[in-house]
């Protein structure tokens, strides 16, 4: 909700009408708005991917799951309020929070299916 709400905020700050995903092309605004819009959407790219993984591995170590679900999304918000605020150079310490949430979910998921096949 973070993020949605940075972008509801950054389209009425720097006047970016619907239906447009993006800045247009010259608008004086553009890159600190698309910013806070990639933020939002690159969360939005990743998201269906993360939520399976947290899923599965949750079914098997619940607690594990949470911890990680809880470190990702205090990275997600780390990495838009960066990204918004500094532009791409600004996502790098959100991304890495963000990683250390989402690849032990992926070391887990492996091992599940490792196990599942011994």
């Amino acid at each position: 909700m973070y993020l949605v709400v940075n972008v509801i905020m950054a389209r009425k700050k720097y006047d970016v009408k619907y239906p447009n995903l993006y800045a247009p092309a010259g608008h004086k605004h553009a890159e600190a708005f698309n910013s806070a819009q990639r933020a939002h959407q690159q969360t939005l790219e990743g998201l269906p991917y993360f939520l399976m993984q947290l899923l599965v591995v949750g079914l098997y170590y619940p607690l594990f799951a949470a911890a990680c679900g809880g470190l990702w999304n205090v990275g997600k918000i780390v990495y838009g309020y960066g990204y918004a605020k500094n532009g791409p150079t600004g996502r790098h310490v959100g991304g890495l929070i963000g990683h250390l949430g989402d690849m032990p979910l992926q070391v887990a998921l492996f091992k599940i299916i490792y196990d599942l096949f011994q």
